[in-house]
């Protein structure tokens, strides 16, 4: 090495940043939202072995009280495991964190008639280090768009993309199959479950990372995802689940979009070192099948997530936060 070359120093790469918006609607078919979805807190983070942030969108199945108990569980528990987890290696954590919630699941099920077969879908993503993960069962998905191009992170666990992957369907004959609801794999209705853990991925600044349940998925295609992930990230949140809605959302419909940023690009006033860095909320009332929900409040025990109660009108959390690594 030259003397030139060792004197030059090191070019460090930019901290990065993520902006965050967190959507979910009732539909126009549902009675209820069992659909749950949450993301952790820089407060929380910060005694974490892990670390980085965290992501979850779960979509619940089995019944009036057992979907929505099983999306809860499932979210709830994933985020409480991988805080609490005693390694540093993110993909493992998420790993422990899903095989924990799909016991506990399993457990509240067999003790109570009332839930007897319920389960949920559960994709978590975790951003950390300029280096991305996800944990993922089910058929909920993680989304990346980068420059011009999306591509579908996590791989459907249904019958038909089985199908689809064997080559007995097309992608076209797979849209309107009528058992393409069906599940391969969930959680919470086995004692076990296979769960598909991939990374790290690497982030770059404008990457665009989009959670959502098939209440979504199943309506809006993907070049519609992509061509609406350039909005501003409340702007497209709210048109994703428009679309859903304009497509008569026969299923709860709900989404998380994060964006990749430099972190000295955001405001100082963004970068308030507060627990929740809430730097935009919702003020749209004009849609009739959401309504705002109050200022976010810290929540019970580290708990951090939306799901309208049974006797609640339908809502929409809308809010925007600084994500970081």
């Amino acid at each position: 090495m030259s003397d030139s070359a060792a004197a030059q120093p090191a070019v460090s790469s930019p901290r990065l940043a993520a902006l965050v918006v967190l959507r979910t609607d009732v539909g126009l078919v549902r009675s209820e939202n069992q659909d749950f979805a949450a993301f952790t807190t820089p407060r929380e983070e910060r005694g974490s072995h892990p670390g980085g942030r965290l992501l979850i969108v779960a979509d619940g199945m089995g019944g009036h009280r057992g979907g929505a108990t099983a999306s809860r569980l499932a979210t709830e528990v994933v985020k409480r495991q991988y805080l609490e987890s005693d390694t540093t290696d993110p993909a493992a954590a998420l790993r422990d964190a899903l095989t924990r919630a799909n016991a506990r699941i399993h457990s509240e099920a067999q003790s109570n008639a009332d839930l007897r077969g319920m389960g949920t879908t559960t994709s978590a993503l975790v951003l950390k280090d300029h280096k991305a993960w996800f944990g993922h069962v089910g058929d909920s998905r993680i989304y990346r768009v980068r420059e011009d191009a999306i591509e579908q992170m996590t791989e459907d666990h249904s019958l038909v993309a089985s199908m689809v992957r064997e080559g007995l369907l097309t992608p076209k004959e797979a849209e309107n199959h009528p058992r393409r609801n069906v599940l391969q794999r969930s959680m919470g209705v086995a004692e076990e479950v296979e769960i598909d853990v991939r990374g790290p991925f690497d982030l770059q600044v404008g990457d665009v990372f989009i959670l959502c349940s098939d209440g979504l998925h199943g309506v809006v295609k993907e070049d519609e995802i992509k061509e609406h992930a350039g909005l501003p990230l409340d702007e497209a949140a709210d048109r994703y689940v428009k679309l859903a809605l304009e497509r008569g959302a026969p299923d709860n419909v709900t989404v998380l979009v994060a964006r990749i940023v430099r972190a000295d690009e955001i405001g100082d006033e963004t970068l308030v070192d507060s627990p929740y860095d809430e730097t935009v909320r919702d003020e749209d009332k004009s849609q009739k099948t959401t309504a705002k929900i109050p200022a976010i409040q810290e929540p019970p025990n580290g708990a951090a997530g939306f799901s309208p109660p049974d006797d609640a009108a339908p809502r929409k959390p809308g809010f925007l936060k600084r994500l970081f690594s």
